[in-house]
């Protein structure tokens, strides 16, 4: 019987859904990564996508890109470690809005 880790590659690349696969999982492991390394600026940074190589990162605050930028090499060879064979060329930091959504709860 085969286990899971070798079945899911097969049904997702089926599926045509593999390279999408891959890049929420960079996408969900960069920004734990940034949570971890930027506590206090948590809030104010978001990886958005993966697409083509270029990791993409928002900020809401110029001191949020400004850390983000010195800490994009060590972000880029922990990436390199957690998900090899996925290639990541760049790191791009915006300034855009990058508020914490996932626990604001609906008035109305």
């Amino acid at each position: 019987m085969d286990s899971l880790q070798s079945v899911l590659p097969k049904v997702l690349r089926k599926r045509g859904l593999y390279a999408h696969a891959q890049s929420a999982q960079v996408v969900h492991l960069a920004q734990q990564w940034l949570e971890q390394a930027l506590p206090s600026l948590a809030a104010h940074v978001r990886v958005h996508t993966l697409s083509h190589a270029t990791l993409t990162i928002a900020c809401s605050h110029s001191i949020a890109a400004q850390e983000c930028q010195q800490v994009a090499p060590m972000l880029r060879e922990f990436l390199a470690r957690e998900c090899r064979g996925i290639a990541i060329d760049d790191v791009r930091i915006q300034r855009g809005r990058a508020e914490d959504t996932r626990y604001k709860i609906p008035f109305g």
